[in-house]
């Protein structure tokens, strides 16, 4: 038994549900073929003719569960995966994110302390039509007490560091702008008035501190203050016709940037994906992410960035499912900034029909329709995926 916290039955349920047992370990691990198919325009506009390509991403996650007792459990992962493109050379990349944890499940507390590292070739923002390696290194901690059957508290902290090497875009050296290291504190209060929902409020702080000269202009503070739920599946339901699935987290948020002659922010920020049942074959979701993210551009400090969406998941027969999204997304420039053309708009139609083949095998047939819209050109770029996963 992990002690008498909400995460340490958590943690208790991940480990008995581990994959394979070998010993003393735990292991989860599985190969992934994701996105295997056509891409119209792998640049999505960046250059004047569109790059069509075919691409497959493959990847072979590992999760090892060492209980080193019956209240500490390591908890190691490792998630190589490379990046195929058929004729443009230049974006076949390696990838890897390795997350190590130590769990402590104790009687009404429970620590958790860890790091990460990820080198990783990706399209790292809203703003960017291209791929950009991005290095990342963190530090995390949580600490939580039970006080009480329905009622906890937590103390989360968590730093990063970001490096882009000497990536450029658009002639703007990336690092020279985004290379920063940030800090976040959050103290969190929880309750759960009922098996089935996890209510929480979390009032939070963080700093930005950027590496280079140029960019440290914008360092800043911010601080945020947020309400949410979680919607608590019983354990052993069917994964359909839970009623309500998934949580959200919605608040204020503001950003406080040292410097005098930068705009401060504030707004309506968070993020949620809930689905809700409306029958054993039907459910619909909808989804939102709204933030503040720091600008690619030297002209510009920061911008809210905002996606949000719904869909729409058919069960067809018990191995067979067809899902529908439909996703919308902008940004918003401070007063001042709006004016550069920096803005975009974006549009997705995702369609997915999913099939389980054998217990450990599934495939899906995918076909992504988008539209992004830049204020600079006012031309739509059109960009299709399909393929399978």
């Amino acid at each position: 038994a992990q002690g008498n916290t909400w995460v340490g039955a958590n943690l208790a349920q991940m480990v008995e549900a581990a994959g394979w047992r070998l010993g003393l370990l735990r292991v989860n691990a599985a190969f992934t073929l994701a996105n295997a198919g056509y891409d119209t325009d792998v640049y999505y506009g960046y250059l004047e003719e569109p790059v069509p390509d075919w691409t497959f991403s493959a990847g072979l996650p590992v999760q090892i569960l060492i209980p080193l007792s019956k209240k500490v459990v390591l908890d190691l992962s490792d998630t190589p995966q490379y990046l195929f493109y058929l004729d443009t050379e230049r974006e076949r990349a390696w990838n890897n994110v390795f997350n190590g944890k130590l769990h402590f499940a104790l009687d009404r507390v429970y620590i958790q302390a860890g790091g990460s590292m990820s080198d990783i070739r990706r399209r790292m923002s809203p703003e960017l039509d291209i791929n950009i390696r991005e290095k990342r290194d963190g530090l995390d901690g949580f600490f939580l007490w039970q006080a009480s059957r329905a009622t906890s508290f937590a103390l989360v902290y968590g730093w990063a560091s970001y490096r882009y090497g000497d990536a450029e875009y658009m002639g703007t050296t990336v690092s020279e702008w985004l290379d920063r290291e940030e800090q976040f504190v959050d103290f969190m209060t929880f309750i759960q008035p009922s098996s089935r929902a996890r209510l929480f409020l979390d009032g939070q702080y963080g700093t930005y501190s950027f590496a280079n000269d140029a960019s440290s202009v914008r360092d800043a503070k911010s601080y945020g203050a947020f309400a949410g739920v979680e919607f608590i599946p019983r354990t052993g339901e069917l994964a359909r016709g839970l009623g309500i699935r998934g949580g959200f987290r919605l608040g204020y948020t503001w950003l406080d940037l040292d410097d005098p002659l930068f705009v401060d922010g504030s707004g309506f920020a968070g993020d949620g994906d809930v689905s809700v049942d409306l029958s054993r074959k039907t459910s619909i979701r909808a989804f939102l992410s709204r933030g503040f993210q720091f600008s690619i551009y030297s002209g510009a400090s920061y911008y809210m960035s905002t996606s949000y969406g719904t869909g729409l998941s058919q069960m067809l027969s018990r191995k067979t499912t067809f899902s529908y999204d439909l996703t919308f997304g902008r940004s918003s420039y401070p007063d001042g900034e709006d004016g550069l053309g920096l803005g975009y708009r974006f549009t997705a139609h995702a369609f997915n029909l999913a099939l389980r083949l054998a217990r450990r095998l599934e495939m899906a047939f995918l076909a992504t329709l988008g539209r992004r819209q830049t204020e600079a050109t006012a031309l739509p770029r059109d960009r299709h995926f399909f393929g399978i996963s």
